[in-house]
């Protein structure tokens, strides 16, 4: 084996993205614009956002499967959700919608819930969910409820699988729900 074999990195092949790449990004954001679907999910990015953070409903949720959740339990349910949420955006809206939803959430949980957000940023427990995540397609949650089980320290809870799993399922009904509403 010779030198020629082995490249790892050449930047001279590296190439700067095509002016006519970034002039149909822009056209395309400028079509979302214009059909009103861009603001459509920056409101449901925002939406999801104060679902997220510490809003009522999700303690009604664990409240239905007669669990009462300790502080630090239901810190991990918020975070939870907002994990939920924005992979429900990324699984269900086109990738600029998604990403200005998930982009508009978080802006929402930085400026209106900023000590929320500072105890789920380092991104530990995101990362958890994600590798637990169903991939593209699959329905399955239960994944990421054992994850929520484990993240409040009772890993083999049953009753805290199912709310996460249920948690998870309901995020992604409600984006669905919502995007289908706003006729996008």
């Amino acid at each position: 084996m010779d030198n020629e074999d082995i490249k790892i990195f050449a930047p001279e092949a590296a190439e700067p993205p095509h002016a006519g790449d970034l002039d149909t990004l822009a056209a395309q954001t400028e079509a979302l614009r214009e059909s009103g679907n861009l603001d459509a999910a920056k409101r449901l990015g925002r939406e999801l956002a104060a679902l997220s953070a510490q809003s009522p409903e999700l303690s009604a949720i664990s409240e239905s499967f007669g669990y009462m959740l300790t502080p630090a339990r239901e810190q991990q349910l918020h975070v939870l959700m907002v994990f939920s949420g924005q992979h429900a955006l990324r699984e269900q809206l086109p990738q600029l919608l998604s990403e200005a939803a998930v982009t508009a959430m978080n802006n929402f949980l930085i400026n209106r819930s900023k000590p929320f957000w500072d105890t789920i940023s380092d991104g530990s427990a995101f990362t958890q969910y994600l590798l637990a995540a169903p991939i593209h397609g699959q329905a399955q949650a239960e994944p990421v409820g054992g994850v929520f089980a484990q993240r409040c320290g009772q890993e083999d809870n049953p009753d805290l699988r199912s709310l996460g799993a249920t948690v998870f399922a309901t995020a992604s009904e409600l984006v669905k729900a919502r995007w289908e509403e706003a006729g996008a």
